[in-house]
């Protein structure tokens, strides 16, 4: 089966690794006196392998190079790694890493990111760190590391279960109620009232709840991708979860959000969901490696930080992707 037609059919809950070496005939192509070497490793799984990303990197890294060759994973090791990870003789899916290969992760799934923790710990370069990840994905962890940098968040509290939200004032209402680990608005549910607060089940993780901030039905998206920031509006996926995008301009206010963003996190690649209102901007959520709708230069943007990841120059310096 061609890597091409396994990327037209993923199937379900399964992890990919694709592997975009430096050329098709070696590990190492030159470009302009430039030294290519290595190997860039896309890590997902069958639930973003039909979005825009990281498909469309998928492609902007083939044409990238004159022989691209694209090896996906698809089998037996990639989801037998069961073993402890400290034992030397696990068969491991990262049979072929090298370190000093870049590996760049989208996906939400348990074991991708325990691979991912794997390749650092092999000694691969990673995009985004697995400890940058790991933060943004723990939305208390992510909101406490926001409120200390002095970033906007809306008034926020930790929860066990909506009830537990009883104590509050009735004029703390609405208040928006949503997992510590949900995505893509899973589980997001506002709260208009006291009242309501008794309607919903115990569930198994905790719960963070922010002050509802009125934006009119819209929600603005900062797509970063290293220096380069973009921003898009659109109708709150809560009412619309399906309405394209608006391209706007990156305000100082945003352009700062991003930054600071950045500098708490270490990310590369990353989205701010940031909610706009009278009383200013408020973050609402940072995701890694988001799917820059909206943003038809994303992936060559993204494709020339990768390519660049994978040039030395003569002195021996490389590109830093922690920096």
């Amino acid at each position: 089966m061609a890597a091409s037609d396994t990327l037209q059919r993923p199937r379900t809950e399964r992890v990919r690794l694709s592997s975009i070496p430096g050329s098709g005939r070696g590990r190492i192509a030159r470009t302009g006196g430039a030294r290519r070497s290595g190997r860039i490793w896309i890590l997902t799984d069958s639930r973003y392998l039909g979005q825009r990303m990281p498909s469309a990197l998928i492609d902007r890294l083939r044409a990238d190079w004159q022989e691209p060759r694209v090896i996906v994973a698809d089998e037996g090791p990639v989801l037998s790694h069961v073993a402890p990870l400290v034992d030397p003789v696990v068969l491991s899916a990262w049979s072929g890493l090298r370190a000093g290969d870049l590996v760049v992760a989208r996906s939400r799934h348990p074991l991708a990111l325990a691979l991912l923790d794997e390749a650092d710990a092999r000694g691969a370069r990673t995009l985004n760190a697995p400890q940058a990840v790991h933060r943004v994905r723990d939305k208390a962890t992510c909101a406490l590391a926001l409120a200390r940098r002095g970033l906007p968040i809306p008034r926020t509290l930790i929860v066990r279960h909506p009830s537990d939200l009883a104590a509050l004032s009735a004029s703390a209402f609405p208040i928006v109620v949503k997992p510590v680990y949900g995505d893509n608005a899973r589980g997001v549910r506002v709260v208009a009232s006291p009242e309501e607060l008794g309607e919903s089940e115990p569930g198994g993780e905790l719960l963070l709840a922010q002050a509802y901030v009125d934006t009119e039905g819209f929600d603005v998206k900062l797509y970063v991708a290293g220096d380069h920031v973009w921003a898009t509006r659109r109708p709150s996926p809560l009412l619309s979860p399906d309405a394209p995008p608006t391209r706007v301009p990156v305000t100082p206010g945003l352009r700062a959000i991003a930054e600071g963003c950045r500098a708490e996190f270490g990310l590369r690649l990353f989205g701010v969901d940031v909610l706009e209102s009278e009383s200013g901007l408020q973050i609402v959520d940072v995701n890694d490696f988001p799917n820059y709708t909206g943003v038809d230069e994303a992936p060559e943007a993204i494709g020339a930080m990768l390519a660049a990841a994978t040039v030395a120059d003569a002195a021996g310096k490389s590109w830093c992707v922690a920096c």
